[in-house]
């Protein structure tokens, strides 16, 4: 990967361009199958008849808990230990299971790991900080892209249409001089709009770029719109895009944050929900309802509202009552639209914090919580501090049965990387990340923003 990653880095422009289509005619190829087609026209056609949404759920989750009990050690021992007797005759006797924990998921990984192909790896280091690998098949992934796809089909997108990304990823090398912060994916119709390199001095780039690609929907971190939304704002740039939709991705938007892209991109915003670890998915409807994609999986709120996720869809790494660390609030209420799936009042878990930086520049949760990808399982928790714009405090939680003293230089220079040479950067080990009152456990604990 390191190598991959200095060709790209040290290739011209126009050759970032064509090696971005390269991989991205390799995840094509990975995600639209035989098991996508198959699943998008099965979602297609339920818009044309009534269907039992608990009884398809209860079949499923049969079907997986079977699949969980035959393949997987850790599942294999869970239920011969607690007795768990397959068919389940109700949803409700799911609650039989115990629950799944990310330091269970952490420390027993290769156990829970199905004992089949799933080439397809993800790296997740969560709003929490915590770092977990999952491991995907080719049908979860393309069952997931299925449902997406029909998510945004509902609101008049189709695949293959001009579609903006903003995007956490690093495009441009820190050498570069042509202010360039996009590259093309001529494999979908998709442009890249990196978030690392928006800030005042660049964000009108990144409007006439947007107005020259003029895409027909965007998706991708809020936290990137918001910033090149408030700039456009503030300094009267029109932007002459007219998506038919946006999409927002992984972050929080405040009610106001919302109004502003709207205003300013000129569509409307469906949010959705779909965590990196598989969770199943929870999409808005054009009436503003948000539901969650029944034939997915199932979702449980506890008492303090953290959910907990049972997928369908996570074959590699197999997830049962997973409780994934963001938290929701469900609802009573139907809906008009007709969508089966149960109402999800709000999605209360996904913070959007940030460290701010000298120039103006803000680093979101979403890059900060990647971190810890690069040390996987080797690094327990982590929380950024920052209480002056000089100076920034990562306290990281060590794993003392794999965590070695080079892992610590490594970090130091990834962050130091991170910030562009802005911030002073103080690493401390610690037994545990303390809790806030409310008995969060903050990744980014921003005392900077209280004191002005």
């Amino acid at each position: 990967m390191q190598l991959k990653q200095s060709i790209y880095f040290h290739s011209p422009i126009f050759l970032q361009n064509i090696l971005t289509t390269i991989y991205g005619r390799v995840l094509y190829q990975e995600r639209y199958g035989p098991v996508y087609q198959k699943r998008l026209q099965e979602l297609k056609e339920k818009e044309r008849f009534q269907t039992n949404a608990q009884a398809e759920q209860l079949a499923r989750l049969n079907q997986f808990l079977l699949f969980c009990q035959t393949y997987s050690p850790y599942y294999q021992e869970l239920f011969e230990q607690h007795r768990i007797t397959l068919p389940l005759e109700t949803l409700d006797e799911l609650k039989q299971i115990p629950i799944l924990s990310k330091e269970i998921l952490r420390t027993r990984n290769a156990d829970v790991h199905a004992k089949i192909r799933a080439p397809i790896l993800g790296k997740t280091g969560g709003t929490t900080g915590k770092s977990i690998q999952v491991h995907y098949t080719k049908e979860d992934m393309q069952i997931r892209m299925a449902h997406l796809d029909y998510f945004k089909w509902t609101h008049g997108i189709e695949r293959g249409m001009r579609r903006a990304s903003f995007t956490g990823q690093t495009l441009a090398a820190e050498s570069q001089k042509a202010p360039v912060y996009w590259r093309m994916n001529k494999a979908i119709n998709q442009m890249l709009f990196t978030i690392k390199n928006i800030n005042p001095q660049t964000a009108a780039l990144y409007i006439e770029q947007l107005n020259r690609f003029n895409p027909e929907s965007i998706d991708g971190l809020p936290s990137g719109m918001i910033e090149v939304a408030r700039h456009a704002k503030k300094y009267n740039i029109p932007c002459t895009f007219r998506p038919k939709a946006i999409f927002p991705t992984a972050e929080m938007m405040t009610a106001a944050e919302r109004q502003l892209i709207e205003e300013v991109f000129h569509a409307p915003i469906f949010d959705q929900y779909a965590s990196s670890e598989g969770a199943p998915i929870v999409a808005e409807c054009r009436y503003g309802k948000k539901h969650l994609h029944y034939e997915m999986g199932i979702i449980e709120v506890e008492e303090d509202g953290q959910i907990l996720v049972t997928s369908f869809d996570t074959h590699g790494t197999p997830l049962v009552r997973y409780r994934v660390g963001d938290r929701m609030t469900l609802s009573e209420a139907t809906c008009q639209c007709g969508h089966a799936g149960p109402v999800i009042a709000s999605i209360d878990g996904r913070g959007r914090s940030f460290i701010q930086l000298k120039d103006g520049h803000r680093i979101f949760e979403g890059e900060l919580a990647g971190i810890v990808r690069a040390f996987p399982n080797c690094i327990e928790r982590v929380q950024y501090i920052q209480s002056d714009k000089e100076e920034i405090v990562m306290l990281y939680v060590p794993d003392e049965r794999c965590f070695k003293e080079e892992h610590e230089k490594e970090l130091y220079f990834v962050l130091k990387r991170l910030f562009g040479g802005q911030m002073e950067v103080l690493l401390r080990a610690v037994p545990e990340i303390p809790k806030e009152i409310s008995g969060k456990t903050l990744l980014i604990k921003q005392l900077l923003l209280e004191k002005s």
